[in-house]
């Protein structure tokens, strides 16, 4: 699963809401979301705060 989401951390925050808490704060990551098909294609993305990356990254540790 690892290679169909992948976390980018942005060299600065942004101010704005995060897309899995609904929370405006400071976004610090991309959660890049990759065709089954191709892990090359990118499909789509979401802003997430630091508190909603540390779970979502966990989750992709424990399904690998």
């Amino acid at each position: 699963m690892n290679k169909y989401l992948e976390l980018v951390g942005y060299a600065r925050p942004v101010y704005r809401k995060c897309e899995l808490c609904k929370r405006v704060k400071d976004v610090n990551y991309r959660l890049d979301v990759k065709n089954a098909e191709s892990s090359v294609m990118l499909v789509g993305s979401l802003d997430l705060c630091k508190h909603c990356a540390a779970n979502i990254g966990e989750i992709i540790q424990k399904e690998d």
